[in-house]
């Protein structure tokens, strides 16, 4: 899932309404600690959804726990590059992956 704005409540149900729909079984899945993973919106869609999803967080801070830490880490010397090249490839708006922090 790509979007041209930052992470917020919404979006991340969106993502998990999308992740439940297209799976037959019950869904687990696992977030970092960004904000908006703990919100009340958040918590109230999870609550009412809990026999299709349940979401486990990765502790505090655990780089070593979360592969995309180790893609930002890499990436970050090219991203003055990167944010030039994909802002042209793409109409002008920027995407960012949905795993990005």
């Amino acid at each position: 899932m790509l979007y041209p704005e930052t992470m917020d409540q919404q979006r991340l149900i969106r993502f998990m309404e999308r992740l439940v729909r297209t799976s037959e079984r019950k869904v687990f899945l696992i977030l970092d600690n960004l904000k908006v993973h703990h919100g009340k919106l958040a918590a109230a869609w999870l609550e009412k959804h809990k026999d299709k999803i349940e979401v486990f967080f990765l502790p505090p801070y655990a780089p070593e726990y979360n592969p995309d830490e180790y893609l930002n880490h890499a990436l970050k010397p090219y991203e003055k590059n990167f944010s030039r090249m994909t802002s042209t490839q793409n109409d002008g708006r920027r995407l960012k992956p949905c795993a990005a922090n």
